[in-house]
């Protein structure tokens, strides 16, 4: 059986590649005609967690008054803040 439909392959503009990684990232999940008119939304960062170390994240956000996201962002964030790191 054949398909009707031809897929060409997609070759995007030159102009629309970033020049950088760190253009690559700091465009991640906009769209570029978005960028001057909305602020740049929030990327989702999912980790796998056992059932056991869940609840410990869990409970000792809850202890700290935290979400668990917030948590892990405090983490995360005082980690990168490390003089070590930069």
């Amino acid at each position: 059986m054949t398909s009707k439909f031809k897929l060409q392959p997609y070759n995007a503009r030159p102009e629309l590649r970033p020049n950088s990684p760190e253009e690559f990232s700091n465009d991640a999940g906009m769209v570029r005609s978005q960028l001057p008119s909305r602020a740049l939304k929030p990327v989702r960062l999912n980790i796998d967690l056992t059932p056991d170390f869940h609840e410990r994240v869990k409970r000792r956000a809850a202890d700290l008054r935290l979400t668990g996201a917030q948590y892990v962002r405090e983490l995360i964030s005082k980690d990168l803040q490390d003089p070590i790191l930069e």
